[in-house]
């Protein structure tokens, strides 16, 4: 087997549900930008493994279990049926955020996205889980209004993930001044 099908040379593409849709329909950007979250996400992983002076591994795990979801996000915008409890997920999402907001100072005001690689692209894989967010909002897809709480936590735990790995690698987060 080939990676290419040629299939979508007219610049159409088949979902799950087998229906023919064109590449620049909403699904399919929205299909993109989980796409794109995901490789970003995967930037995450490869820059937390990156460091020697810190052991991120739980954050990797953290990070690899978000980018499973975002493959059955994906398969599910497109008309596929798979397993996935929203709600547990949520749960799942908020238990960790306390777990690393015990680990981080109170926040007191607005910091800049950035300090160490890693946190960075955290910070930047947060801005597209907002993007995706707000085009599954804008799809106005039953399957998809179940995921919006979900991808709303998901935002919060990749912004609380890089405080803690700016913590944990000991670089000041810099504070917005007006």
């Amino acid at each position: 087997m080939t990676i290419y099908t040629r299939t979508g040379d007219a610049g159409t593409t088949g979902l799950f549900s087998g229906q023919k849709v064109s590449k620049d329909s909403p699904v399919i950007d929205f299909a993109g930008s989980l796409d794109e979250l995901n490789s970003v996400l995967g930037v995450c992983v490869s820059s937390l493994a990156e460091v020697e002076t810190v052991d991120f591994t739980p954050e990797c795990e953290v990070v690899e279990d978000i980018q499973r979801d975002m493959f059955v996000v994906g398969a599910l915008a497109s008309g596929a049926n798979m397993p996935f409890n929203p709600v547990l997920e949520v749960k799942n999402i908020e238990k960790t955020i306390d777990d690393y907001e015990k680990l981080i100072p109170p926040l007191k005001s607005f910091i800049l996205p950035g300090g160490s690689i890693p946190a960075a692209h955290l910070h930047y894989a947060r801005t597209l889980v907002r993007k995706v967010e707000r085009q599954a909002v804008g799809l106005k897809s039953k399957s998809l209004s179940v995921f919006l709480p979900y991808l709303n936590r998901l935002s919060d735990l990749l912004f609380v993930m890089a405080r803690y790995v700016n913590r944990k690698m000991k670089v000041e987060e810099i504070v917005w001044k007006k």
